[in-house]
């Protein structure tokens, strides 16, 4: 049976919605170059599947597998690929430990902000590796959430950081995942990788009051705010306080908000 890992962030609302904004193009495009019109791509762990329909529109030749876990976020993923209208798309249930595809199909399998939520991401690259034909790439983009800071200074917004990195490592996940790609992909046996990092910033009006408010309800309604809670990391009354703090930097004309991303591209052999 594949493993079953705890999800931090879970798939309400309010997570959802905020996921459902990235792009191939914001998230991808370390790898771009390696993609052709024609290529064969898996997305693993494709959420909302909103990056899953930007990677299909880069190759209009090819085909774009995404896999998600089951539950309502499948369906979430299956009606974003249906709304788009493409046809070069398919979204399958599985689980990156055990991925329901033979060895050497994909040109690239890709995963966003996933490793960083596992408990063995050295299994999930060496099963990446393994649908990927030789001369292909695993490529894989995960955050370093030590990173993240504001300003102004928040002391709601670093006490969110704090709880939020107990919570994941709570859970048997790195919330740092971001600067060990090197090395676990070094680990699975993938020893031809280029290393980039990228910057996401908050600072303009829409950018703030998504991710502020966004984060200000997550620490209320997800399953984030309840593991804090259970886990004994956090009272309610605390997340209260620092989803006012979120809220309050969310509407500052001068906030603003940046973490790095560290993105591995691995050569397959």
């Amino acid at each position: 049976m594949p493993k079953r890992d705890v999800y931090t962030h879970g798939h309400q609302p309010a997570v959802v919605n905020q996921h459902a904004r990235r792009t191939a193009e914001r998230c991808a495009a370390f790898a771009r170059h390696v993609i052709s019109d024609d290529s064969r791509l898996l997305d693993v762990g494709c959420g909302p599947a909103s990056i899953t329909v930007g990677l299909a529109k880069w190759v209009p030749k090819g085909l774009v597998s995404a896999i998600e876990l089951g539950g309502a976020i499948l369906d979430t993923a299956r009606s974003t690929v249906a709304e788009s209208g493409l046809g070069n798309v398919k979204v399958d249930e599985g689980s990156v430990y055990e991925l329901p595809y033979e060895d050497d199909v994909f040109d690239l399998t890709y995963a966003h902000q996933v490793l960083q939520h596992l408990t063995d991401p050295i299994l999930a690259l060496r099963e990446m590796a393994r649908v990927t034909r030789p001369g292909g790439y695993v490529a894989v983009r995960d955050a370093d959430y030590y990173t993240m800071s504001s300003s102004p200074e928040s002391e709601a917004i670093e006490k969110w950081r704090t709880i939020y990195r107990l919570v994941a490592r709570h859970n048997g996940a790195d919330p740092d995942a971001g600067r060990h790609l090197l090395s676990w992909c070094h680990t699975a046996g993938l020893q031809d990788v280029a290393i980039s990092t990228s910057a996401w910033s908050y600072w303009t009006e829409d950018d703030r009051e998504n991710w502020g408010f966004s984060w200000a309800e997550r620490c209320l309604t997800t399953s984030f705010a309840e593991q804090a809670v259970e886990y004994g990391y956090a009272t309610r009354a605390e997340l209260e306080e620092i989803a006012e703090g979120w809220r309050a930097w969310a509407t500052n004309p001068s906030g603003y908000f940046h973490f790095i991303n560290g993105e591995a591209l691995a050569h397959v052999e």
